[in-house]
């Protein structure tokens, strides 16, 4: 007994190392975007490759859904593999159909431009590569991951619809409004005029917001806290409220993400298996 609430006093610790290892990436990511929106003139077609990497967000949300299952479904590292570019390679296939569908006749045009498809290609590789090893060399409880990739997952698409679509839609326009007041009443001489440069270093600055923010929802997943509750960063009712979606049952939302939090959190703190 006494072993036994030790291991589950272990396992409801801050993951410091794991936290480290899967902010890296995102945290370098937004430190890049932050020096070339200081000087957006030497950004480049490779700032502009990195920006094309934010639509493959949505992407990314999917596959960690995809890693979740695969960790769900673990036997064995060869079988979880398998299963995993399975599951990734119908995913690229669905993701191309619909990307053909909606640019009709300026998919090629739209594809063959080097900034797109290099960023496109680093990022399915990087996806493919990472998730590979991942799972193969993967030797922990994979129940535990699983719980907490769908958290990832469920945060990185919510943070997706609101940082990614959401906020700039709404950012967008007040920042019109504000030069429709200024050029109306010549009021607000601190406003900045929307010239290239500005706007491809607000760009670039949003970016790395972006990612910074990306970070802190997949670290929130190996803390503490979320071990004893199982409750995602972004699945309170509050900010719940603040998705676009339509004909969004909130009370349903609510009693569905309470549903999930728990079970996770059964997962996470051993409960899950006491029952059985």
């Amino acid at each position: 007994m006494r072993a036994s609430n030790r291991a589950t006093s272990g396992a409801l610790a801050t993951d410091a190392s794991a936290i480290f290892a899967s902010t890296l990436i995102p945290l370098t990511v937004a430190a890049g975007f932050v020096y070339f929106g200081l000087d957006p003139t030497d950004a480049g077609d490779w700032a502009r490759g990195l920006l094309a990497l934010i639509p493959l967000e949505y992407f990314r949300a999917i596959v960690l859904h995809i890693l979740s299952d695969t960790y769900r479904e673990y036997r064995t590292p060869m079988q979880a593999v398998r299963f995993f570019l399975l599951s990734l390679a119908i995913l690229i296939v669905i993701a191309l159909i619909i990307s053909v569908y909606v640019l009709k006749g300026d998919w090629r045009a739209w594809i063959a431009q080097p900034e797109v498809y290099r960023a496109i290609a680093l990022a399915l590789g990087l996806i493919a590569i990472d998730g590979v090893i991942g799972v193969y060399f993967f030797r922990g409880d994979p129940k535990q991951l699983a719980a907490r990739l769908e958290a990832i997952a469920d945060d990185t698409r919510d943070w997706v619809q609101l940082a990614g679509f959401q906020l700039p839609i709404v950012l967008a326009l007040l920042y019109g409004f504000l030069l429709l007041l200024r050029e109306a009443r010549h009021a607000l001489p601190w406003l900045p005029d929307p010239t290239s440069e500005t706007m491809v270093s607000v760009a670039l600055f949003y970016a790395a917001f972006y990612f910074t923010g990306k970070a802190f929802v997949v670290a929130h997943a190996y803390t503490a806290a979320f071990n004893a509750t199982g409750r995602r960063l972004l699945g309170a009712p509050a900010i719940q409220r603040l998705m676009w979606e339509k004909n969004k049952n909130l009370e349903l939302a609510a009693s569905t993400e309470r549903a999930a939090a728990e079970r996770r959190r059964a997962v996470l703190t051993g409960a899950a298996e006491e029952a059985l």
